[in-house]
């Protein structure tokens, strides 16, 4: 029997969008054990959660997407799922997408990415977003020597030392993006990337809009800074 795979969701103020992403995701992944990291949502996230019948962590405490994502790796490790996938809640992945990194992770990858700069006709966002992941891929690349092209996808898969990398105290909880893949090639964690095909966020909110993509860029960059400069030394706490 095939072990089961578990999909972390974190969700902020995402009442709206869950029983769409939810409901694609059990039609496309039936089998799959689906978990909300509810990250101290105003607006019932939990409670739609809980009635769509996931299992839902409740964050007391506003974390950040880093923050729930990595609630979900506890929980992944602590019940034991050989693979977990991270998948965003405004519904602009594919569930159709998430087999492929599955089987690269049980063919031996520690982490796997979905990447939209690989398939043709995904939705890449407006030219800022492009330039910003674009500048990203460039700085993991020459820090790394991975062959990254999307390092801020949200689209993830990871193996148990994956999930023990992004569970530790000292991991960067607010943006682990780029800078997750820089302490993970110092952990010396296996590395791969599959075409996912993005489609347009059904959130208007994005983390990644207006003044927020500003804070954003700045916040990776040191991020990226902090890790380069070999903050692994300092993940155990």
């Amino acid at each position: 029997m095939t072990p089961p795979v578990l999909v972390v969701i974190p969700a902020r103020d995402e009442a709206s969008n869950l029983p769409w992403v939810v409901e694609e995701l059990r039609r496309v992944r039936g089998k799959d054990a689906l978990v909300v990291v509810d990250d101290a949502s105003r607006d019932g996230t939990a409670g739609v959660a809980r009635e769509l019948g996931c299992t839902v962590l409740r964050l007391p405490l506003h974390l950040g997407y880093g923050g729930a994502l990595q609630t979900g790796m506890k929980y992944s490790l602590r019940h034991g799922f050989p693979v977990a996938v991270t998948l965003d809640a405004d519904g602009q992945h594919d569930p159709a997408d998430v087999e492929a990194l599955v089987e690269a992770v049980r063919g031996g990858a520690d982490l796997v990415l979905g990447s939209r700069a690989l398939p043709q006709g995904s939705h890449g966002g407006g030219w800022p977003r492009q330039t910003g992941r674009a500048l990203f891929a460039a700085i993991v690349r020459a820090l790394t020597g991975l062959p990254v092209t999307d390092p801020t996808s949200g689209l993830k898969a990871l193996g148990p030392r994956g999930q023990e990398l992004f569970a530790l105290p000292g991991f960067p909880d607010r943006f682990p993006d780029a800078d997750a893949l820089v302490l993970a090639r110092q952990a010396r964690l296996s590395f791969a990337e599959r075409p996912a095909r993005m489609r347009p966020s059904r959130n208007r909110h994005s983390m990644h809009d207006g003044t927020r993509a500003v804070a954003y860029t700045a916040n990776m960059l040191l991020s990226l800074y902090a890790a380069a400069l070999g903050r692994s030394r300092d993940l155990g706490g």
